[in-house]
């Protein structure tokens, strides 16, 4: 399923080859599967610094969960989100 932020990132992997060349070794599919991948990647990237960010800026005390519990949460929706689990 095509993601909202592929065609940026079928023009990033046009404008960089070193991009493309990395993320084709991993997802060798065609172009739409590296899109793809690499937007899943971006995605995850952002989503755990946000998370880890927060943690260790103090910002989820208080709320009657350790910080773990949220970094497992997140992993375990983005692998369901890509189809990983």
């Amino acid at each position: 399923m095509p993601f909202a932020g592929d065609a940026q990132m079928r023009a990033w992997l046009a404008a960089d080859t070193a991009v493309a060349a990395w993320v084709a070794a991993s997802a060798p599919d065609g172009p739409e599967a590296v899109a793809t991948a690499l937007t899943g990647t971006v995605l995850a990237w952002s989503t755990l610094h946000g998370t880890i960010g927060l943690e260790v800026s103090g910002h989820f005390s208080g709320m009657g969960h350790t910080g773990d519990t949220l970094l497992a949460t997140q992993v375990e929706l983005l692998a369901e989100a890509f189809s990983l689990k």
